[in-house]
């Protein structure tokens, strides 16, 4: 009888110390939003520092920028020395910390830059880069990055996860059959493209849309469309912040664009949008599918 219990207990141990390692290991493969937001400061460090090689990459890590496939040392990064604001983005869920940054480059020029990491295991899986260093670039509007991004959403004022992917679903739908969904919207939302404001505002010089909020410039027939490869990459219920890919079409035209956009959502409407927009001939994929 003793020996039978003895065993018994000594099953039960082994159980709980399995059980125990399983949790451990599941915990260390886990990056929490702190963690995120550490693995974003390592990898800024690093491309500062011309030191790519110091970034933990999974061995088969997918890395492409403006929807080519590089090598980091390759990037457009390596030619920046100067970061002159950033806003930064964890959602654990997902796996993935986003930034858009304005930074300067060794000629002096001002870039916009956004950089999706994607964390499995501990090791960078996905590297996605939208990097901007046209003329479009306007500075005025990104230093300092708006701090309406960061602000939290009081907790009987949040959205769910659910309904915040829904909005950004619908919006992407929006782009492509032009019937955007009105009660998504403020009135006084903007959306902004590397910097220049192209919501009301009648001389923005980047649409044509004429002095309308974000619900109206996509109303009614529009040159672009559709939205394909839609892919939500991070929602923050915390902040109202869903962040959006699309390869946005113009109709037979072969010069296609490639949006990352972070939208800021406020008692269930959108107030702000972030957009970085990279139009090229050639583009067909962005090279990821989720």
């Amino acid at each position: 009888m003793k020996a039978e219990v003895a065993s018994t207990f000594a099953r039960l141990a082994a159980l709980v110390i399995a059980i125990f390692v399983l949790s451990s290991a599941a915990s260390a493969a886990t990056c929490d939003r702190s963690c995120l937001l550490e693995q974003a400061k390592q990898f800024n460090a690093a491309m500062l520092g011309h030191t790519p090689e110091k970034i933990q990459l999974a061995s088969d890590a997918q890395i492409r920028e403006n929807t080519k496939a590089i090598t980091l040392g390759d990037s457009k990064w390596i030619g920046v020395t100067k970061i002159l604001s950033k806003g930064v983005y964890a959602d654990p869920i997902l796996g993935n910390v986003i930034e858009h940054v304005a930074a300067e480059t060794v000629a002096g020029k001002t870039v916009y830059i956004g950089t999706r990491l994607k964390l499995v295991n501990g090791r960078i899986k996905e590297v996605e880069i939208n990097f901007d260093d046209s003329a479009r670039v306007n500075v005025k509007n990104l230093v300092p990055y708006d701090p309406i991004f960061n602000t939290i959403v009081p907790p009987d004022e949040r959205s769910t996860r659910e309904q915040l992917e829904r909005i950004i679903t619908s919006y992407f739908k929006g782009l492509t059959d032009h019937e955007p969904i009105q009660t998504d919207y403020d009135p006084r939302c903007d959306r902004y493209h590397s910097g220049n404001r192209v919501t009301h505002n009648p001389r923005n010089g980047v649409e044509e849309s004429g002095d309308v909020g974000c619900y109206e410039s996509n109303l009614g027939p529009k040159p672009w469309g559709p939205a394909t490869e839609v892919r939500i990459g991070l929602i923050d219920p915390d902040r109202g912040i869903v962040i959006g890919y699309a390869i946005l079409y113009y109709g037979d035209s072969p010069r296609r664009m490639q949006i990352n956009e972070v939208f800021k959502i406020l008692d269930g409407r959108l107030r702000m949008v972030d957009n970085i927009g990279l139009m090229e001939e050639g583009i067909t994929t962005s090279g990821f599918t989720q």
